[in-house]
């Protein structure tokens, strides 16, 4: 009998404990919709992941532009006609290399047109993306490839999820563009979502 009872002492125990996860996984659940984000993963800043996202587009755009250009400071997708003329001139000289502004000219109404097709406006987008980033911030430190990997960052169904439960109604839509513009322009050059 005493076997029994502590049979089901324990059985009691284990369910009690059972029942205090669940309620704790409950309660996380309800105040806080990212903590688990994904398949266990755990996102403790989804609001700077929504700023990133914007980030990591602006210079993926930038990069497509100005492959030869190492350096991007300074550079926006807001200011990148001004600066596609400014890389194009020669400081001292003032001489124009036609040819090259040319160049990129054509990257850029070439990837604009495809994004386009994807919902990206010229005059909305860039001016957004800036206040993201500005609203949000970015990640505070750069993830080494595993890392990215392990926190999610180059699932597009992870972050896609972020976007959704973290964006406010109201910049959803054009939050989740970015986010596919993003997507697409990863897949075009078969490198990971989030580049560092």
């Amino acid at each position: 009998i005493d076997q029994q009872r502590e049979d089901v002492v324990k059985g009691e125990s284990i369910y009690i404990y059972l029942l205090i996860i669940f309620a704790w996984f409950l309660f996380v659940s309800i105040c806080h919709p990212l903590y688990w984000c994904c398949n266990g993963v755990y996102c403790s800043d989804p609001e700077r992941l929504l700023g990133e996202i914007a980030f990591q587009l602006d210079r993926r755009i930038l990069s497509y532009v100005f492959q030869g250009q190492n350096r991007l400071y300074g550079f926006t997708v807001l200011n990148i006609r001004d600066k596609i003329i400014q890389v194009s001139t020669h400081p001292l000289t003032g001489k124009v290399d036609e040819g090259y502004r040319l160049q990129l000219s054509q990257r850029y109404t070439e990837l604009m047109a495809k994004l386009k097709q994807l919902g990206y406006s010229m005059t909305l987008h860039p001016p957004f993306t800036e206040f993201i980033i500005n609203t949000y911030g970015i990640l505070k430190q750069r993830a080494d490839s595993y890392s990215a990997r392990e926190l999610g960052y180059n699932s597009p169904d992870f972050l896609r999820r972020v976007v959704i439960n973290a964006a406010p109604s109201k910049l959803l839509k054009d939050l989740l563009l970015l986010f596919s513009c993003l997507s697409f322009m990863a897949r075009q050059d078969g490198k990971p979502l989030f580049l560092w």
